[in-house]
């Protein structure tokens, strides 16, 4: 199985994904594999909002995940988190944060398209279109 995959869950509460990309007071950092699921750190988005900036300073705090959660995201910070290398993902308001990281838990097991890329993986979904190309170049 690969590596845990990087998660950073924009929060105001520290126990909800309850906060906007560009305004919440941190990031907490977590590394969800499928056995386990680890808190890495909090990241304050102090510094990055005294960033001319803010939303590129945001992306590159968080630029060592895969995905980040977040209540709202707007499309020009949007596209920075993307250039940043992270795959955003808007939840409902109250998301329990625990909750989110072990559905994704789950869905590590047996990873839809998106998420096999994010993980850096083949989704066995696609596997079987891979072997018709590969028998039609053959042939």
């Amino acid at each position: 199985m690969p590596r845990p995959i990087r998660i950073a869950c924009a929060t105001e509460s520290g126990r909800l994904i309850d906060g906007h990309f560009g305004s919440c007071r941190a990031f907490a950092i977590w590394d969800v594999g499928p056995d386990d699921i680890t808190f890495i750190e909090a990241r304050s988005t102090l510094e990055a909002d005294e960033s001319a900036d803010r939303n590129r300073a945001r992306a590159e705090l968080i630029q060592d995940c895969q995905i980040t959660y977040v209540q709202e995201i707007g499309g020009p910070a949007a596209a920075k988190v993307v250039r940043a290398g992270v795959h955003p993902l808007r939840v409902a308001p109250g998301t329990s944060m625990h909750a989110m990281l072990e559905r994704l838990q789950q869905a590590l097991r047996k990873p839809p398209a998106w998420l096999a890329r994010v993980m850096g993986i083949e989704a066995a979904s696609l596997a079987r279109y891979r072997l018709h190309i590969e028998q039609a170049e053959e042939g």
